[in-house]
């Protein structure tokens, strides 16, 4: 079966997202454990604020554009278990598909996040570069550890934006990652999509219209996919900088205050 490229792209355009998600969790818990009370709140809420703004305001976009209103909003220094709350509301759309809409918006902040960060990098000067050119291999990877060890060498210590960037860029891929509730969203709706989509690539082959508006689509959507694929990458980098400068850091901090009971 000769895919479409956009088709083509997508085993590394998982593995990307599949590498944020950890290392966002990683970052995510490299905070709790060196600035979270007993309690998981503490310090650790205040930090996370800004990242959490994001990830909240994601879930709350994903949910208008695929056709409802949004109840409510609560970010995590607000709420009462430290975590950040997004209520879908009712229906604005005439058509609506309710599982479709809490699978985009738990994945969100999956992309609005990664592209604030990539925002971020660049207006602190990190990275004065544009996104690479996207591949139907896992190459992109090899990029993205020659541009890690390259920037990771080339960071300013002496510049204050330097450190502003690094603070920016825990809070926000710390919050990059759908949470749990959000995974238990998006799998059902990932997994519902991948369905059909497979079920339509195998008609596709008898049915020369549905062949036709397939391909049609995929033109539609391949800059998009090139463009998410470029972000990711450049996300990628940064979010392997932070952690390479702020999990040791966490580490210390861990070791040095009073063990939590």
């Amino acid at each position: 079966m000769d895919l479409h490229p956009g088709f083509r792209y997508l085993p590394a355009l998982l593995a990307q997202a599949l590498l944020l998600m950890v290392l966002s969790r990683v970052l995510f818990q490299a905070m709790v454990s060196a600035f979270a009370d007993r309690k998981g709140g503490g310090l650790v809420t205040l930090l996370r604020m800004p990242g959490n703004i994001i990830h909240e305001t994601s879930h709350a976009i994903g949910y208008l554009v695929f056709g409802y209103r949004v109840q409510h909003v609560i970010f995590c220094v607000f709420d009462p278990k430290k975590a950040g709350v997004c209520i879908r509301g009712k229906p604005w759309s005439p058509i609506t598909f309710p599982w479709l809409a809490d699978g985009a918006a738990a994945l969100m902040p999956l992309v609005l996040g990664t592209m604030a960060l990539v925002g971020v990098g660049q207006a602190f000067g990190i990275i004065d570069h544009q996104a690479g050119e996207p591949t139907t291999d896992m190459s992109i990877f090899r990029a993205v550890a020659d541009q890690f060890l390259l920037l990771l060498g080339s960071l300013d210590w002496h510049r204050w934006q330097t450190y502003v960037f690094l603070y920016a860029a825990l809070t926000i891929g710390a919050e990059i990652s759908p949470s749990p509730t959000d995974l238990g969203y998006a799998i059902p709706a990932l997994g519902g999509i991948a369905l059909g989509l497979i079920l339509m690539l195998v008609s596709s082959q008898q049915s020369a219209s549905l062949n036709h508006m397939l391909t049609t689509a995929a033109d539609w959507l391949l800059p998009t996919v090139r463009r998410l694929f470029g972000v990711w990458g450049l996300a990628l980098v940064l979010m392997l900088i932070t952690a390479a400068t702020a999990i040791p850091f966490a580490f210390v901090i861990y070791t040095l205050r009073p063990q939590r009971r």
